[in-house]
């Protein structure tokens, strides 16, 4: 006779592991909801308490990828930047973003037009990132001592971000 009591536990484990990694994908996944809507709440309050300008999360992050390094950018390179491919709400928040005047055409052609932040748009900016070092990462410093506990938290977001892609790559290429 053949004892089958360690066989149907090990089948029974098998079984449920990919039910338990997928449970654990579902809260991985609503955890990044969260942090999702916490950094839009960050930003949009943080923006708040520098600027009176109402201005939406993709106006923020096209405000702040052009301000990046100093140099102005084309809308092909900030769409690259903020890893998005929706072209015109990204070119509807350049369009509000220079109504408000905190953006600058730069360019005589629409292939080689670049944008690059005002003096206002550097002062609202550089207020926020002065509020960003004073408050959050102040926080941070303490969920990630060290610069390289966070140069791991950041190689983990991208390796999140590869994944993603990759499955969406292959949703889109009907492979499953």
């Amino acid at each position: 006779m053949v004892d089958t009591s360690k066989r149907g536990a090990a089948d029974r484990s098998e079984s449920q592991e990919p039910m338990d990694h997928e449970a654990k994908l579902s809260e991985f996944e609503y955890a990044i909801w969260h942090l999702g809507a916490a950094f839009a709440r960050w930003r949009r309050d943080c923006l708040g308490s520098v600027a009176d300008v109402p201005l939406s999360n993709t106006e923020a992050s096209v405000l702040h990828v052009i301000h990046m390094n100093g140099t102005p950018k084309g809308v092909m390179e900030i769409a690259r930047l903020l890893h998005r491919d929706d072209l015109a709400n990204i070119q509807y928040g350049l369009k509000k973003l220079g109504q408000l005047g905190l953006i600058e055409k730069r360019g005589n052609s629409r292939k080689n037009m670049t944008y690059a932040v005002s003096e206002d748009g550097d002062r609202i900016v550089n207020a926020y990132l002065e509020q960003r070092r004073a408050i959050l990462l102040r926080l941070f410093e303490r969920a990630a001592p060290s610069p390289d506990d966070l140069t791991d938290m950041i190689l983990q977001m991208h390796v999140m971000i590869g994944l993603y892609d990759q499955a969406g790559g292959m949703i889109m290429n009907r492979q499953p």
